[in-house]
């Protein structure tokens, strides 16, 4: 496990950090100077240890809510207000110049965004007060609530999206991961709630409607060429389907497989299930035993780890279940498991209320089971792979 420790570099400041690798961590700060608001974006240099400033910008409406991607030589950011327009901005991330900028407008109001890849981003548009009335024939007719665009940065063309799939989802609803260099989208489509859809089959004798969770694999290449064509319909592959009297839901991520869960109403079988996107086969990966008052099972998303945890006032034991083999206890009082890496590693975090200034602060800690040693941090931290950033 690597830990970069950079609080002192972010002490009294107010950053959020949205792409760490190898190399580098790239965050955004907001300042409020001389009644300004500005946006900066920067770099650590993981290596020297030092800061470089990306670029800057002034924030003429204080409104302006930023979301950042990265990728490998590019940054998109996208500034919004919640109305029907905003800004898109292209910025290279070695010389900080601007590669493109442009004001999108939309019909209806901002809801969400993500970034297929470096050239196309999707945007979710929801009712505003000049639509409500189109808005409402819209969701009558395809069900859905929200508008969704795809724009293309190197064109600049926006595409109106028609598939009814797409704008149902959502961005929280879309993932992507790599398999042999070759990228894919996973679209998914739950019905509702776990306890919805468990009411819905204790009274399934009197639903007619075809009540129903889908996983659905696609190119992504291939899934942006069709909705550029104005496709109606998207060429995607079925992983994972379960009816009223089950439950299918998305896990993680781990190299080719992707994960989910499975679960049986009638009779409260759990099991984490696999799919190998490189060869196609479905796999077992195990079953979940149901859990009683003090053991909870952890899920880690990406990579893909689950840990089954048993806890009580003194000591909590872990145990890894899938790509873990970890078999640590620690004492309780360190706080709540967040995750084990390496085996060895573990990650807690306990939160603590000033009854002063009734402000909570987060402590986390690691706990090298080795060494049977602990260190604890007031701060804030983010976990990738096995790099612990505290800030």
């Amino acid at each position: 496990m690597t830990v970069v420790d950079i609080r002192s570099i972010f002490s009294q400041r107010n950053i959020e950090l949205f792409e760490v690798n190898s190399s580098y961590i790239y965050y955004a700060e907001e300042k409020n100077e001389e009644g300004h608001n500005n946006l900066f974006i920067l770099e650590y240099n993981r290596s020297t240890r030092r800061e470089r400033l990306v670029t800057n910008y002034t924030l003429e409406d204080p409104t302006f809510v930023e979301h950042l991607f990265a990728f490998e030589n590019t940054l998109v950011l996208i500034l919004e207000n919640g109305s029907n327009s905003m800004w898109l901005i292209e910025i290279d991330k070695n010389s900080g110049m601007e590669l493109n900028r442009r004001k999108v407008v939309c019909t209806g109001a901002f809801r969400s965004c993500t970034a297929l890849d470096s050239e196309h981003i999707l945007i979710y548009m929801g009712p505003d007060e000049a639509n409500t009335e189109m808005f409402k024939r819209y969701s009558e007719v395809t069900g859905c609530e929200c508008l969704c665009y795809m724009y293309d940065l190197k064109t600049n063309i926006k595409h109106f999206i028609k598939n009814p799939l797409i704008a149902k989802l959502g961005t929280d609803n879309i993932k992507q991961m790599t398999v042999r260099d070759e990228k894919y989208l996973i679209l998914l489509d739950p019905f509702a709630d776990e306890d919805i859809k468990r009411g819905y089959y204790e009274e399934q004798r009197w639903i007619n409607a075809d009540i129903r969770d889908n996983i659905w694999l696609c190119r992504l290449e291939e899934f942006e060429k069709q909705l550029e064509a104005g496709a109606e319909n998207i060429t995607k592959k079925c992983i994972a389907s379960a009816d009223i009297k089950a439950l299918a839901r998305y896990m993680g991520i781990d190299g080719d497989k992707l994960f989910f869960r499975a679960k049986e109403f009638r009779t409260g079988i759990e099991k984490i299930c696999s799919y190998d996107v490189f060869t196609n086969s479905l796999n077992v990966e195990a079953e979940l035993n149901i859990p009683d008052n003090d053991t909870m099972y952890i899920i880690e998303e990406k990579p893909f780890s689950v840990f089954s945890v048993r806890s009580d006032n003194r000591n909590t034991s872990v145990t890894g279940i899938i790509n873990s083999s970890a078999e640590l206890t620690y004492k309780s009082e360190l706080g709540s498991f967040m995750t084990c890496i390496e085996n060895r590693y573990i990650v807690t975090q306990n939160i603590v209320t000033d009854n002063e200034t009734n402000t909570e602060k987060r402590i986390y800690s690691i706990y090298d089971s080795e060494l049977d040693k602990s260190e604890s941090y007031e701060c804030n931290c983010c976990l990738k792979g096995n790099t612990l950033v505290l800030y």
